[in-house]
């Protein structure tokens, strides 16, 4: 098994991020890779605007299999919210879903978890 742990506190370092995650996902399927890093964007995303601690990005790969996981010290849970086109923004986790075999969220001793399982189909 392959894993990978990254802190971070702004957006801006989500190239940097995104550039580990895809060096780790080296040999996998380029349509899993871009779906990885897209899960990857958004829920870094929602920590950042959501908190103000920042958090750290644990990314594990295991036969064809990617497990995103981003802990924050928010006690605040990610909810999937309804899509309605007049209103700006509250699509990223609707994307995850979409994206994922499964995703969700779980308390922590410090925050909380939120992880997507995603598969190489291809």
């Amino acid at each position: 098994m392959d894993a990978l742990r990254l802190p971070f506190s702004d957006a801006g370092e989500g190239a940097k991020i995104r550039r580990s995650a895809a060096e780790l996902l080296t040999g996998q399927s380029p349509d899993l890779v871009e779906d990885v890093l897209l899960v990857i964007t958004e829920l870094v995303d929602n920590v950042v605007q959501h908190t103000e601690d920042g958090g750290e990005l644990r990314l594990s790969r295991d036969n064809g299999t990617v497990l995103v996981e981003v802990h924050d010290r928010s006690r605040s849970f990610p909810r999937l919210q309804r899509q309605d086109l007049r209103r700006p923004g509250g699509r990223g986790l609707l994307l995850v879903a979409a994206l994922t075999e499964t995703w969700g969220s779980r308390p922590t001793e410090t925050g909380k978890l939120v992880w997507a399982r995603l598969g190489d189909t291809g």
